[in-house]
């Protein structure tokens, strides 16, 4: 019966192969002379530019037509052969009624060798691995992120980029009509004359092919050598500072939605009723290493009340397992390093990266079977590195603020408000990625045995992560999305920009050590914080969750009140 229904699976997707090709063939006839009529000048932000805007469908139309859909019947070794065979770099997977169910991608199979290679290194052999169904290892339809035929390839690209993805498939009323890969946007910068003939061939690949015998590869030396200059050159040194207030309208019982329903009692500040959660730490790598600095804050999910669970709980067990988690590297790390120990304390033993952080209090977490879920960003400043590396989930957020002269290329300067009319030289240096589903409701970690709800939740693989090289007079912002759904950035760094004039009168103060400390740290997230509640319970302003709401037709006004925590790390140098 199986290889009978596989058998006429096949013969179903070769049949919808062929007819997707033709409609396609089609689509772009229809299409393409249309486009050719109304791209000869596209207006872009009130400017004609006197050129065609690039769209996926003129991608699709350079590209060769192959069969790109598989069968929900195949096997990992089917879906290889199909790639390998049709030149392909993903492939769709349909389901037995025709409709699409997700998509194989060589990410897919990578992280599939090594789950194998790390659980079943000597139990099973490839061949049993390999006859797995592809839907074991595939990313499902409900992860999937896709495009239109008339979305530009800039705004594909930015997703890619984005979401750190490489393969975008193209629906069309509902329908699968191609791929289009991070190659396929590539090539479409390039004309026949820039790539094609003998003149593109010596151009761009004579003199390139075949790398020059002798050419070093040692790369730990490399490294080491990159270190020690940056310890000779730069001592950093960060002051911590953090803030946290629960949702303004809360109380033991409940959360009222307006101070109307809330009555005439004072705005709430009991910490214990804060879902919310948050740590910061230094531990020490071992005796003549400088110190690790750890910070990190978590989101309980409040709809979890419905179910009768305490949305506190989830989120305060990751941050405190996380807390457990780097003590306990630590220490092991102290022990190797000591005298009669494995001497690995130097380089050879990184200092643990978020990632792994928020892994191991996830699956301490899940394994407790603590019912709820979060958001969660985690963060560390190597020292050593001078780098800031951070993990995160959902739309927690993170944000480097630095002194960027004007005339430095390759920073978020303002480049709308003319010089002399700008505040100051105070810009953003980093932003970190915030991960929705949809509107308001973000990527979670969480875990539920409630038996009429059925859990969806993210799991850390889909953390964005990332690594920033940090200077002297950065000041970094950590917050929930409290903060950020009620102050907009410009008015984040306004803010920043007063408090630096007010604890540091100089310029040359803010890259240097002062003797306040974490005094001024904790005022500044204090001030973000007690901003951003101010700005949640105003009716009159819209903040950027009501601008963002009505952007995703959902009527909102005014702020979004909700719990909200701040940790600020500024940065310095220790030798002024």
């Amino acid at each position: 019966l199986s290889f009978n229904m596989n058998r006429h699976i096949v013969k179903y997707v070769n049949i919808s192969n062929k007819l997707l090709s033709n409609r396609l063939y089609n689509y772009k006839c229809r299409l393409l002379s249309s486009q050719i009529a109304s791209n000869t000048n596209i207006v872009n932000h009130g400017h004609s530019t006197g050129r065609p805007m690039l769209r996926v469908l003129d991608v699709l139309i350079m590209k060769e037509n192959r069969k790109f859909i598989i069968p929900f019947g195949y096997t990992i070794i089917q879906a290889i052969d199909f790639i390998v065979i049709n030149k392909l770099s993903s492939c769709l997977v349909a389901n037995e009624n025709g409709e699409l169910a997700g998509i194989f991608t060589a990410r897919d199979l990578l992280k599939f060798i090594q789950s194998f290679l790390s659980k079943n290194s000597i139990h099973k052999s490839y061949n049993e691995a390999l006859d797995k169904p592809i839907t074991d290892v595939m990313t499902k339809r409900e992860k999937l992120v896709y495009c239109s035929p008339n979305d530009s390839v800039k705004h594909c690209r930015e997703i890619m980029s984005q979401l750190k993805i490489r393969n975008l498939p193209v629906l069309d009323n509902n329908e699968a009509i191609g791929i289009i890969n991070i190659k396929d946007l590539a090539d479409s910068a390039f004309s026949l004359i820039d790539i094609g003939g003998k003149k593109g061939f010596i151009h761009n690949v004579t003199g390139r092919k075949g790398v020059p015998i002798g050419t070093k590869a040692s790369l730990s030396s490399n490294i080491q050598s990159v270190q020690q200059n940056r310890r000779q050159n730069i001592n950093l040194k960060v002051d911590l500072g953090a803030f946290a207030l629960p949702h303004p309208y809360k109380t033991y019982d409940n959360v009222s939605s307006s101070r109307r329903d809330y009555g005439a009692m004072d705005l709430c500040d009991d910490m214990s009723l804060c879902e919310d959660a948050h740590f910061v730490m230094r531990v020490q790598r071992s005796s003549d290493l400088p110190s690790q600095v750890y910070f990190g804050v978590a989101d309980g999910v409040g709809s979890w009340r419905q179910y009768g669970v305490d949305p506190r709980k989830f989120s305060h067990s990751l941050i405190n397992y996380a807390k457990q988690v780097i003590e306990s590297d630590s220490q092991q790390r102290m022990l190797l390093g000591e005298d009669g120990g494995l001497g690995l304390a130097d380089s050879s033993l990184a200092p643990i990266h978020p990632l792994d952080v928020v892994m191991d209090a996830w699956n301490l977490s899940v394994g407790a079977k603590i019912t709820g879920s979060s958001t969660i960003c985690i963060a560390t400043i190597d020292k050593q590195l001078n780098q800031l590396s951070y993990a995160n989930i959902g739309d927690c957020g993170l944000m480097v603020v630095r002194h960027i002269d004007s005339d430095i290329a390759g920073y978020m300067r303002e480049r709308q408000i003319p010089r002399h009319l700008r505040k100051g030289d105070l810009r953003i240096a980093y932003l970190s990625q915030q991960q929705l589903r949809s509107f308001n409701l973000p990527y979670q970690l969480g875990f539920s045995d409630i038996e009429e709800y059925e859990p969806s939740f993210e799991t850390p693989n889909d953390s964005d992560t990332a690594s920033i090289p940090i200077l002297p007079g950065d000041v970094i912002v950590l917050a929930t999305d409290g903060l950020y759904d009620n102050i907009d950035l410009d008015e984040i760094v306004d803010i920043i920009s007063e408090w630096e004039s007010k604890y540091y009168s100089s310029t040359d103060s803010i890259y240097k050590p002062d003797s306040r400390g974490e005094e001024a740290t904790n005022s500044l997230a204090k001030r973000l914080v007690e901003q951003a509640r101010l700005y949640s319970i105003d009716k009159n302003r819209d903040s950027p969750f009501a601008q963002l709401a009505k952007e995703n037709d959902i009527m909102w006004g005014g702020g979004m009140p909700d719990d909200t925590t701040v940790i600020v790390a500024r940065v310095f140098n220790v030798d002024g």
